[in-house]
């Protein structure tokens, strides 16, 4: 298994490593607490484009994120552009989810 260091000044530095799992053995995190904010909602658009830039982007700094007059949202828009297809992927089927839940309670609403 590779193991990768932390950079150097880094707290943990001189006691920790990173261990990249092999891809049979990754696992798939389950984010527990509030539900993830929409991307089809004017009034979560801004929070789901700053969770998926912290989820997704590779950053040291919250800096690295987004530029200091720049919206969330462009940031966000702007990564997409140039990710992978893989994590474009990934973020469709985190909304997915989103609708699966609103055909299920429709589909129960109706029933009643």
């Amino acid at each position: 298994m590779p193991r990768v260091p932390f950079q150097n000044g880094h707290l943990e530095d001189e006691t920790h490593v990173i261990k990249v799992r092999p891809y049979r053995k990754r696992k798939i995190p389950v984010p527990i607490g509030p539900a993830l904010p929409r991307r089809d909602t004017t009034a979560s658009e801004q929070k789901h484009a700053r969770l998926m830039l912290i989820l997704f982007k590779p950053w040291r700094h919250a800096q690295d994120l987004r530029h200091n007059e720049q919206s969330w949202l462009d940031a966000y828009r702007q990564f997409l552009e140039t990710c992978s297809p893989d994590i474009q992927e990934c973020i469709d089927n985190m909304q997915l989810l989103h609708e699966c839940k609103d055909s299920h309670d429709a589909h129960y609403a109706n029933r009643r």
